[in-house]
């Protein structure tokens, strides 16, 4: 069983080996090997060598995200190679490239928060990015942890009754409970979750207590 190292602790290890390497001709592996063994199942490491087009700089993923999802095709996302041959993956791809060129320019680490749509799934992360020390720019590291992947619900508009149905049931309450603080029926509120249900295009509650509007 791996440690129980949180994302903070990795990132600051990463940040650590970094300046440790700094004006030194180190490779990105000596960096990722600081923590690539430390990782959980939710978090990803990438290592990418850069060329002169973005297109042509090489992926790899040194570790992978591992919880199985039938949201998107996780295997298939993280194959090793060119990024100009990787999947779609919408605007996941440009951002990499954004922040990658970012980190590049000023030399530094970058920490932030990434929310994208792939496929037919949103994806909310957490992420830090270290570009080459040496001034070379010939790679960066990105250590990424996932805090979920749901589905991308139909474009429907919800009304302050919907928002307040789906907050409550997030928040574990009954259809009971919410009528009682919504003053609605039991009945009521349990006719509102199934026309929610219908036209976000799920079928269960866990399901509509994952969406976000």
């Amino acid at each position: 069983m791996r440690p129980n190292v949180s994302f903070i602790d990795l990132a600051r290890r990463l940040t650590d080996a970094w300046l440790a390497s700094s004006g030194e001709p180190e490779s990105s592996a000596v960096i990722c090997c600081s923590v690539k063994d430390l990782l959980k199942i939710n978090m990803v490491l990438i290592s990418i060598e850069m060329a002169a087009t973005p297109a042509n700089w090489r992926v790899e993923f040194v570790r992978k995200y591992g919880i199985p999802t039938g949201l998107m095709d996780g295997d298939r996302l993280q194959n090793s190679g060119p990024l100009g041959n990787s999947p779609d993956m919408g605007l996941l791809k440009s951002a990499l490239v954004e922040v990658c060129q970012k980190v590049m320019i000023t030399g530094r680490p970058l920490t932030g928060r990434m929310d994208q749509t792939i496929e037919n799934a949103r994806m909310v992360a957490s992420g830090i990015v270290l570009p080459d020390p040496t001034g070379e720019k010939a790679w960066c590291v990105v250590l990424g942890e996932v805090h979920s992947i749901t589905m991308v619900p139909r474009d429907t508009r919800f009304d302050d009754v919907d928002l307040s149905v789906l907050q409550l049931l997030r928040e574990g309450m009954s259809a009971r409970g919410i009528g009682s603080l919504l003053e609605l029926s039991p009945r009521t509120v349990e006719h509102r979750i199934e026309k929610i249900k219908a036209r976000v295009g799920v079928t269960s509650i866990t399901a509509l207590t994952a969406l976000r509007p």
